[in-house]
């Protein structure tokens, strides 16, 4: 059997990236492998839903996107079998294997040309070089079921509920740092993860130990983070503050940002938002209609929307939240979720938005580039300061063919200038994370 610190006895190659230069941000991708998320949940999910459809319903309702996602992301998924081998491909590797692969793809190894990472200089990007790149993989929290149509009503003959415990992300992920600092032969990626919380999978005691272990005395600082990030020896309860640059929810799994009607989970939500602002700990919330869902499809709307977060920030002005994708709908890059989103920015200082998904297709910062231009005056100017640049790799394989054709067409596409795309990679991200 594997020694689980194997990883920390690999000597430590000594060809390095250049140190001096600005640093790249990928503010929101992912190192999952196939046995974190909760499969059979999500495929309860989808029948469920099927069989909420009847051929009439579906006949009056064809318009609907609403109504017929689920089968028209079967349907897409069954159409992109290419795609999905590639990402299934990529999850076959532990999480330092994903970070090397990363590394090597964006360095030409699996074909690329020309190859966007080079030793003698770094990652260029349009017509600027940056001699690192920070990612914040995100964990998820696939645990429990609470009710929500999982494993525990899978109605299989083996119907012991599979636990997803985040636990296990946490090491895996750790381990998979100290793996890619070991082996890679550039040192290019800089790896802060965020911390994947339900609170509907914690009692009040537990969240409070989770947030009192990670972030009490948490800086947001990106030395603090690289101080951290060399420490882990396997033992999770050793991991401490500045382990996590963050906090990452995802309301389609059943977290509500505000459960009002719950009085005990708005508690626990409450409790998280209080640390967070105090702290300036960020947020990264899942925001489109697609994704990873096992909640009923009417709650994944409801508690995905921008417009759930309207009470949460009224009470927490100071938090800093990103509200990922955009609001990208499955019927239009740029939507009402999009606008609410704008409208947030505009309204709290410290809310965000990412591009992460939404640029597998060229197309797309075209769109963006008018949906910005379109923008009321009194937006103009602020909305552009606060968007982020994201891959969502390994999940944008599902579109896409590599990591490096995703970077190729935000480096490429003559939609922003070199300014606008330095501040969505670099300086913006660096102030989400930081200040």
């Amino acid at each position: 059997m594997k020694d689980k610190n194997d990883n920390l006895k690999i000597e430590k190659n000594t060809r390095t990236a250049p140190q001096n230069g600005p640093i790249f941000y990928d503010i929101h991708c992912h190192a999952m492998n196939l046995s974190h998320p909760c499969m059979l949940a999500f495929v309860n999910r989808c029948v469920r839903a099927l069989r909420e459809i009847t051929l009439n319903e579906l006949m009056r309702s064809i318009n609907s996107l609403t109504r017929i996602k689920i089968i028209k992301e079967l349907f897409e998924m069954v159409g992109s079998y290419k795609e999905a081998k590639n990402l299934l491909a990529v999850m076959e590797n532990d999480s330092g294997g994903v970070f090397l692969l990363m590394e090597d793809c964006l360095c030409g190894k699996y074909g690329f040309t020309p190859p966007l990472l080079k030793t003698e200089t770094g990652l260029k990007i349009g017509e600027t070089t940056y001699s690192k790149a920070v990612l914040t993989p995100l964990i998820m929290d696939f645990d429990g079921d609470n009710g929500r149509g999982g494993s525990l009503n899978s109605g299989s003959y083996y119907n012991q509920p599979a636990r997803k415990p985040v636990t296990e992300q946490i090491i895996d992920l750790f381990n998979g740092i100290n793996k890619y600092n070991a082996k890679s032969e550039l040192s290019f990626f800089e790896i802060y993860p965020f911390l994947g919380i339900n609170t509907r999978n914690f009692t009040p005691k537990k969240l409070e130990a989770i947030l009192e272990q990670y972030f009490d005395g948490y800086k947001p600082s990106r030395a603090a983070l690289a101080a951290a990030s060399a420490k882990f020896d396997g033992e999770v309860k050793k991991l401490g503050a500045n382990s996590f640059a963050g906090i990452k929810v995802y309301p389609p799994l059943g977290f509500d940002p505000w459960p009002e009607d719950d009085p005990r989970e708005l508690s626990k939500v409450e409790m998280l938002y209080s640390a967070c602002e105090a702290k300036h700990i960020p947020i990264t919330a899942h925001c489109n209609d697609e994704g990873f869902a096992t909640c009923t499809i009417a709650e994944a709307e409801k508690f995905t929307s921008p417009a759930r977060w309207e009470k949460a920030l009224k009470h927490y002005p100071q938090l800093k939240l990103n509200l990922a994708h955009f609001g990208r709908k499955s019927d239009a890059a740029f939507s009402e979720w999009s606008n609410k989103i704008c409208s947030l920015i505009y309204k709290y200082e410290n809310v965000y938005t990412d591009l992460s998904f939404n640029g597998f297709d060229p197309a797309y910062y075209a769109g963006l580039k008018i949906f910005l231009n379109k923008l009321p005056r009194k937006m103009a100017d602020i909305v552009p300061q606060r968007i982020l640049f994201g891959s969502d790799f390994m999940m944008s394989l599902l579109k896409i063919e590599s990591y490096s054709k995703y970077l190729s067409y935000f480096s490429q596409t003559p939609h922003l200038d070199e300014t606008t795309k330095n501040d969505l990679c670099s300086l913006n991200p660096a102030k989400f994370l930081f200040e």
